[in-house]
């Protein structure tokens, strides 16, 4: 008999003697740290409120921590027992400590790409001239044939914007190509010299997977391109990892200063190699990140995965089913609205949106890594959708023995922003092992413009079902989608407590959350989500001590005032600090 054939290494496997010595330093910087003279606590945390976000919602007055990690939590008379002659005391002034938040779904080497294109966005912005006038000083400043890059344009953050034609745009830049990709990521427009230089004409063919050129009334280019595959060529150049770490390294700081310890980034990322070498500071990791990587990059998802990584570690693939509720390519039930912001967004009245894949190659990329342990997020917007991606996850699951169907639940698949998620496929949620991030500032940023021009009242009333996920026992997470809305976890939290869009509407109050389930959907339940539940996420005695203060005990804090919290420090491992 032959010996068995030898199981694949994956590329992050092949490269294992440079991460290897690049864990042994975070070792070795973690021993160094963890070694003192005396057997008590390093650091005591106190006159303030410790929210542990245990199982039982414990509220304790003080928190002890030894090397990197959490050593009590108790009174304070109980944690000053503790101290020893080098211990620090941090005193919290008032305010709270929490867990250090889990980003569920955000996109730091995105935002990295994006770092120094012209912000013409309506969070710097207050109007759309302002915006268009942002962008012709940058052509104005530009070389005669040079590249312009902007992003951020959006006819919901900028009221009165029209999206923009490709004549309109060889007016502003005569001599420039000129590509401006939108808020939402999804889609984008540019001038006939960005045209010609991708060498994409008339007949040039679409490119596939729900992606296409947009086209005028006469059929005719009018510099609008929809979809990853239309984007992809534009922004390549720009992806060079090179060319991505300096701005990577200061995204990640941005995070850690918003009381984010933890990263998970689904789609396009840096290299292993690269994305560790970026995140350290002072030789010092500065979060913890978890890679989901999708296309070329699942070279990085072969063989089975490695479960030991404290700051790194690659958790599987992430694969797209639908687009974007802003570039008509989120697939509904129902078609959109025909409304005058639909037909500015370049909706077709009549339209359900197109999925991106079929079902059937859904099916494969998701079997293909799930048969081998690697967890799946599949990016899924629409109600249809929905009931596509869990017909095919149910079709996975039944198509395995008996004894794997358990093993397909424990990888804790995810599905990524649910706008239209229904309360209806729950059940059937929970019992397949998927678990819901959801894309929560919809409702605030969109929530009105959905409402009255895109879905309508009664499907917008049914959106994000955060309170319904929770009941269903489904660990729901919170996400901002950064850099398409600020990573601000308060602002998350706010808008899953109160219902309230930017302009006060009330939406599906009946899927309001209490502050205490805001607080487990960024810390415990990302945790959960990870399988990283048992050393991350709450603050409990013998956990990795990623801690965040705050200025304030949100539990005491009305919900329509947690935008104005401030993180005023977050810590890693017990020692790193960022402020």
């Amino acid at each position: 008999m032959s010996a068995a054939a030898p199981e694949p290494r994956s590329a992050l496997h092949r490269s294992n003697h440079c991460l290897k010595t690049i864990a042994a330093l975070f070792a070795l910087t973690a021993l160094l740290c963890a070694c003192s003279d005396h057997h008590g606590a390093d650091r005591i945390y106190l006159n303030g409120a410790v929210i542990t976000v245990d199982a039982d919602n414990t509220v304790a007055a003080a928190l002890a921590t030894r090397g990197e990690r959490i050593l009590a939590v108790g009174s304070e008379a109980q944690m000053r027992a503790l101290a020893g002659p080098d211990t620090q005391l941090v005193d919290l002034h008032g305010g709270a400590l929490l867990p250090g938040f889990i980003a569920a779904h955000e996109h730091p080497a995105i935002s990295a790409v994006f770092y120094h294109f012209v912000d013409m966005s309506g969070f710097s912005h207050g109007s759309a001239a302002g915006a268009w006038q942002a962008l012709q000083q940058a052509v104005d400043a530009a070389p005669a044939g040079e590249w312009v890059y902007a992003m951020g344009l959006d006819p919901v953050l900028l009221p009165g914007l029209q999206t923009p034609a490709r004549a309109q745009l060889d007016r502003i830049a005569p001599h420039n190509p000129l590509f401006i990709i939108s808020q939402s990521l999804h889609n984008a427009w540019v001038n006939s010299a960005a045209l010609a230089a991708m060498d994409i004409d008339e007949n040039s063919p679409p490119p596939g997977e729900g992606s296409y050129y947009g086209r005028d009334t006469g059929g005719h280019l009018n510099g609008a391109l929809v979809e990853k595959p239309a984007l992809e060529p534009l922004l390549k150049p720009h992806k060079n990892p090179l060319r991505v770490i300096p701005a990577y390294s200061a995204v990640l700081s941005d995070l850690r200063k918003s009381g984010y310890t933890s990263v998970v980034a689904p789609g396009f990322n840096l290299p292993p190699l690269a994305a560790r070498w970026a995140s350290l500071q002072h030789l010092r990791p500065r979060i913890r990140q978890f890679m989901y990587y999708r296309g070329d990059n699942l070279k990085y998802v072969e063989g089975k995965p490695e479960t030991d990584g404290d700051y790194f570690r690659v958790m599987g693939g992430k694969f797209w089913y639908d687009g974007s509720p802003y570039s008509g390519s989120m697939v509904l039930e129902q078609p959109y609205l025909d409304s005058e912001l639909s037909r500015q967004l370049d909706i077709a009245p009549g339209s359900r949106g197109e999925a991106v894949v079929t079902k059937a190659q859904l099916a494969a990329q998701i079997d293909g890594l799930q048969r081998r342990g690697w967890q799946t997020a599949a990016h899924v917007q629409g109600d249809r959708a929905a009931r596509d991606y869990i017909a095919v996850m149910r079709q996975l699951r039944d198509s395995l023995p008996a004894a794997e169907q358990k093993a397909f639940a424990a990888r804790r698949h995810r599905l990524e922003h649910g706008l239209l998620l229904e309360r209806a496929l729950l059940p059937e949620m929970a019992a397949l092992g998927i678990t819901p991030s959801f894309h929560i500032n919809h409702l605030y940023y969109y929530g009105d413009a959905l409402r009255d021009q895109l879905l309508g009242a009664q499907r917008t009333e049914l959106i994000l079902p955060v309170k319904s996920a929770f009941d269903a026992g489904l660990h729901p997470t919170l996400h901002a989608d950064s850099p398409m809305f600020p990573a601000d976890p308060f602002s998350l939290m706010q808008t899953a407590i109160t219902r309230r869009s930017r302009a006060g509407t009330v939406i599906g109050a009946d899927e309001a959350i209490t502050r205490a389930q805001a607080l487990r959907a960024m810390t415990i339940n990302g945790a959960w989500q990870l399988g990283e539940e048992k050393r991350l996420g709450s603050l409990e005695a013998g956990k990795l001590a990623d801690l965040v203060i705050v200025d304030r005990n949100p539990l005491a804090t009305p919900a329509a005032q947690w935008r104005q919290i401030r993180v005023e420090r977050s810590i890693l491992a017990g020692a790193y600090d960022a402020r």
